[in-house]
This record gives structure tokens, C-alpha cells and sequence, in this order.
């Protein structure tokens, strides 16, 4: 038993109501299970019951045990003072409120059926990749696009919240935040960490300064972060160190440069390499002056032909400093800058239209989703083979979610799916 199940019950009245009483023998009606509570406090807010012959309005609190009230120490919280009504699986115990009156307790552990139960144990201890596997195919095509529906919204605010968060940190910049943003998911993973604290190092108002002079924005980057020598007498290299000696001075850099320790190239592809991703970005830094009013303002077409980055000449021959490589061409393939607007442009599109009320924003950004193609990689091919195929990034993004969130969490009881195969 767990307290996810018990949520569940208690939300769709999934329990028998005949004779419906209190562990201490009084009449209980149920009027409105209230709204559930994703934040701190009491499970259920705003519930309205009867008990005996009179009503009473709050929030309802659930427990397995009615004793976990005390473990978890709800005694003497403000927060639970409210609550009208103790739902637990057992009720072991009778639980007192700071005042000494009793607090009215509901013991659902007779009262559900064994069969609800194990709908849901079946579920949740699967050891399918997705647990609903071998029913899937059995659930109507509207509940799959309410699957789909929801976990793409529930996308869109997780990756809002994220950008509202680093927009919180810039003090309301959203030229910075957009700079932080995508230099982050330049990283693309594995060096996502350090191209984020390189752009925190190195204010996007000092890149916008040199906005016409590449070599000087790749001396700032490559400098910041930690990667320009002296022992070579490559000219370009050597114009770089010259670039950011000056410009570091100018701007006091030095104390905030990055060690070179932290940056990643083992087992990375050279396309992957961090020195040819900081000369992709220098690139498109250096080929606009306002990366968030771009994104803003502009068209998918516009950020697809700014993606089309192609760093200067020495990165052409070279993945890394003093290593030359076969001459070709550098620029980002079509994979990275899938990635790129789907990670990095989107998100920003999203949060600012969600600040600020702005829903031609918002379906902006789905409209560019559904204009992408779909993403290719494992978690798509788990629905794939379960016969659900992804017609556009929007279509994957929302499959992603959908895995990560809901399957691998075995968060079945939030899951119009899941739901739809537990229900009796």
C-alpha cells in the first residue's frame, strides 16, 4: 500500500460509500473531496463533508497509518490545523489536535476492492520498460492523446520553470538568460556544466561589445574559459592569448576563468569537443546582437539559418588547439541543431510567453515543435514498438516526458493511461 493509491482513491471516490462512517461511529457524507495539493500542507484542499448533522469545510489529510500523523509531525503545524478529515488504509491510532479534540478518521482498508488493488500493483511493479505495455494496444486513441496532451504541457512548465529560475538569478535579464541558456545546452550533456558557468563568468553584456569582431569573441570564450597557452607560435593562437590578455584586463576576468580540468574530452566524438562547440557558438554570438529579442521576434526559418553556424577558418582543420585534422567543414549537423532548437530556443519562447500571459507565444512555440522533425533515440523507440509513432518533435517531446516522467517513475495514477486500465 501507498499513499500515491490512497490519493487516487480518495480522488475518484473509488471506495464503497454504503453506511459511510468515521472510525468513531459517526455519519460521513462527502460533498467535495476538495482539489489536490502539489505544494506544502494538508493532501486535499478545499473539501467539503457532513459528519453526523453538521458540515464542515477544509482540507483532508491521508496517511496509510492513521499514526503517521504523529511520525510525520503534523501535531502543532499550522498548516494541518485546517483539516476536517483524517483519511488513512488503517487506523491504528486516534490522533488528537493541539486543542485535544479528536481529528474524524475514514479507514478505507475495507472498503476498496481487492481487485483496484491489483490493477495497480500489476501496474506499478512491472518489469516492462513501460509498464502498460501488454495492454497498450487496447486503449482508445483519444486516451493516448490525452496522454500525450498532458505530459507535453507538463513539459512546457517544467522547462519554464527552469528558465524562470535562471531569470530570477539575472535579476529579470532576459538577454542574459538567454545567453546562459544556450550556451548551457551548447554543452550538450556532458559539457553542459561548463559552457553554463562560462557564460556566468563572462557577462553576455561584454560579448554584445565585440559583436562585430569574431577573433575577439572567441579570445574572450576560449580565455574565460581557461583554454588559451603561450607555448606556441601559431598566429592565430597567439592573436587570441594577445586579445584576451587586453580584454581580460579591461573587464577584471581573471579571478572568475575557469580551469581547464573541467572541461570533458574523453571518449567524446571530435565533433563533440568542447574547443570546436566554443567556436560554434563564438560564431553565432558574433552573427546577431540580441539573442533573446531574435528568438522573440523572429521565425523558425531565422534561427534555422543562425544555426547554421560555421566557425572560423582554424576550426575548419582543428578539434582542439596545435592538432590539426583533415580540412571539412565544422558546422553544426542537422542533429545538434535539432537539439539546439528544441533544448534551447523553444524553452525561451515557452517561459516568456507563460510570464507573460502571452498564449500566441506559447502555441508559437508548439507550431515550431510540430514544423520539426522527431527526435530518434531510445525512449522512442520503446513506443514504437508499441505501435505509437512520433510524427514531429512536438510528438517526441511529449514521448519523452511521458517516459521519464510518468513510466520510469511508475507514475501510473497521474497517467490518463494508466488510469484508464486501473478504473473499475
Amino acid at each position: 500500500m501507498n499513499e500515491s493509491f490512497l490519493h487516487y482513491v480518495w480522488q475518484f471516490q473509488y471506495f464503497d460509500k454504503n453506511n459511510l462512517r468515521t472510525a468513531e461511529g459517526e455519519e460521513l457524507t462527502i460533498f467535495k473531496t476538495g482539489s489536490y495539493n502539489t505544494d506544502a500542507g494538508p493532501d486535499f484542499l478545499q473539501a467539503k463533508i457532513k459528519i453526523a448533522q453538521l458540515e464542515w469545510a477544509g482540507s483532508i489529510e491521508i496517511h496509510i497509518k492513521s499514526s503517521d500523523w504523529l511520525a510525520h509531525q503534523h501535531t502543532g503545524n499550522g498548516a494541518y490545523e485546517n483539516v476536517i478529515l483524517h483519511v488513512v488504509w488503517e487506523n491504528n491510532q486516534s490522533i488528537l489536535r493541539k486543542d485535544g479534540t479528536a481529528i474524524p478518521t475514514l479507514e478505507l482498508k475495507h472498503r476498496v476492492s481487492k481487485e483496484l488493488w491489483s490493477k495497480y500493483a500489476k501496474l506499478v511493479n512491472s518489469s516492462m520498460n513501460i509498464a502498460c505495455q501488454s495492454s497498450f494496444s487496447d486503449v482508445a486513441s483519444i486516451t493516448k492523446l490525452s496522454m500525450l496532451e498532458q505530459a507535453m504541457m507538463r513539459r512546457f512548465v517544467s522547462k519554464s520553470s527552469e528558465v524562470k529560475n535562471l531569470l530570477n538569478e539575472n535579476q529579470g535579464d532576459w538577454e542574459e538568460t538567454t545567453y546562459q541558456w544556450l550556451a548551457r545546452c551548447f554543452g550538450f550533456k556532458i559539457n553542459s556544466e561548463p559552457l553554463f558557468l562560462l557564460a556566468k563568468a563572462l557577462p553576455y553584456k561584454i560579448i554584445r561589445k565585440h559583436s562585430n569582431n569574431l577573433l575577439q569573441i572567441e579570445a574572450l570564450l576560449f580565455g574565460q574559459a581557461g583554454m588559451l597557452e603561450t607555448k606556441t607560435k601559431h598566429e592565430y593562437i597567439t592573436a587570441l592569448f594577445k586579445e584576451y590578455q587586453f580584454l581580460s584586463s579591461k573587464y577584471s576576468l581573471a579571478g572568475s576563468k575557469l580551469n581547464p580540468a573541467q572541461w570533458k574530452f574523453l571518449r567524446l566524438r571530435p565533433a563533440n569537443f568542447p574547443t570546436l562547440r566554443i567556436a560554434q557558438l563564438a560564431n553565432l554570438l558574433q552573427s546577431q546582437s540580441g539573442l533573446f529579442s531574435q528568438i522573440i521576434e523572429g521565425t523558425q526559418e531565422e534561427w534555422k539559418n543562425l544555426l547554421e553556424t560555421n566557425p572560423s577558418d582554424y576550426w575548419q582543420t582543428h578539434y582542439h588547439f596545435a592538432k590539426p585534422s583533415k580540412r571539412q567543414e565544422h558546422a553544426l549537423g542537422e542533429e545538434s541543431k535539432l537539439v539546439l532548437m528544441i533544448n534551447a530556443v523553444i524553452p525561451i519562447l515557452v517561459a516568456y510567453g507563460k510570464q507573460t500571459d502571452n498564449d500566441m507565444l506559447v502555441e508559437k512555440a508548439a507550431n515550431w515543435l510540430q514544423a520539426l522533425p522527431a527526435e530518434k533515440n531510445k525512449i522512442i523507440s520503446y513506443w514504437n514498438s508499441l505501435g505509437l509513432q512520433a510524427e514531429s518533435a512536438f510528438d517526441s517531446q511529449a514521448l519523452i516526458e511521458q517516459y521519464n516522467h510518468y513510466c520510469s517513475n511508475r507514475q501510473c495514477l497521474n497517467c490518463a493511461v494508466g488510469t484508464s486500465l486501473i478504473k473499475p
